[in-house]
């Protein structure tokens, strides 16, 4: 399975990259390889992930690379990765419709 980075989630490594870079070239060479070695794995074994309870949508899945959460969403013909952050930085603010369903979509329908 193809597994993408969301623009988000290319320019967060594009920068974590030159700020490693900068105070030590051997950590952004590691963090260019784990983040290597996790798309490869993704891309063999899907829901390697665990399912995060710190987002309340279903079918996002997070997995810790090291020091950095990494979410992302099974597709129907592809991975997303949506989102990486380390695990220190504040996560990022999640405004939701007063309407949200915070249920999967499969749940059953309660009766009228």
């Amino acid at each position: 399975m193809k597994v993408r980075l969301s623009p988000k989630a290319s320019e967060y490594v594009r920068r974590e990259a030159i700020y490693l870079k900068s105070g030590s070239p051997r950590a952004a060479q590691q963090f260019g390889e784990d983040l290597r070695r996790l798309r490869q794995g993704l891309a063999r074994f899907p829901e390697m992930g665990r399912f995060n309870e710190e987002l309340p949508v279903p079918g996002i899945l997070r997995f810790v690379m090291g020091p950095y959460l990494v979410d992302y969403e099974i597709l129907k013909d592809e991975i997303l990765i949506f989102a990486i952050r380390h695990g220190r930085e504040r996560p990022p603010a999640i405004e939701l419709d007063d309407d949200f369903d915070f249920e999967a979509p499969d749940a059953d329908p309660k009766p009228e």
